[in-house]
């Protein structure tokens, strides 16, 4: 990826909205381009990193696990995204872990060229402050869905979510251009892949959903949102 690539890649960024060109300068000169294996950590959970990273291909799960093997899947980052800017604030243990779903092509830049950045264009900061607040009202959702929604509820969310996101039009309904296993959802949604398994058989039984090569096909999203209800 040549710097002229990596130059509008950063600048085309919501973190780095309006930064100076000679801020930018100073960006591309400190940056490295790396591509990370399906199945590759960004960090760990409990890692000091002191890095950011930007996604300019691939997908990146961030979660949280458990010691006996547990996962709860806050969100997968896709082509664009910023990851890792707790670094900026402290170099204490990372408490969440980032793993790529595919092969990512990612932009990394170290803490201290962050840092003389926001030190000379200090509204980098404004665009961080934003950032994490709508990252952070999608967690909230999140825990809400944790707190008042039965797992077939979560399931139906997270289904939405993605069609919303990598879904076309097909026939009426709407068709994932991406490929997500039940396990997945699992994952997503915190469930075990049985029960999760058992609410896709019985949604196909139905006629919800169905598979067309590989890819799930959701019939009908009024029926799907129908299933968003929660405990009474």
């Amino acid at each position: 990826m040549n710097s002229d690539l990596m130059r509008a890649f950063i600048a085309q960024s919501v973190l780095f909205a309006g930064v100076p060109e000679e801020v930018l300068d100073t960006l591309v000169s400190a940056v490295s381009y790396k591509v990370f294996p399906a199945g590759s950590y960004l960090w760990s959970m409990g890692e000091s990193n002191d890095d950011m990273f930007g996604l300019v291909s691939g997908r990146v799960r961030a979660s949280v696990s458990s010691a006996m093997g547990h996962e709860f899947a806050f969100v997968d980052h896709e082509p664009g995204a910023w990851l890792g800017e707790a670094c900026l604030v402290n170099d204490l243990g990372r408490v969440i872990e980032a793993k790529t779903l595919v092969r990512a092509e990612i932009l990394v830049i170290n803490r201290q060229a962050m840092l003389a950045a926001g030190a000379d264009w200090p509204l980098l900061y404004r665009n961080l402050f934003h950032h994490n607040v709508k990252t952070s009202r999608g967690l909230f959702v999140l825990l809400q869905g944790m707190a008042f929604y039965p797992l077939r509820a979560r399931v139906a969310g997270r289904l939405q979510e993605v069609a919303l996101e990598h879904g076309s039009a097909l026939d009426g309904g709407v068709l994932l251009e991406i490929k997500l296993s039940q396990a997945d959802f699992a994952r997503l949604a915190v469930g075990s892949r049985q029960r999760v398994n058992r609410i896709f058989r019985e949604w196909e039984k139905s006629g919800l959903v169905e598979h067309r090569n590989d890819l799930l096909w959701i019939r009908d999203m009024d029926t799907l949102e129908k299933e968003v209800v929660p405990f009474e």
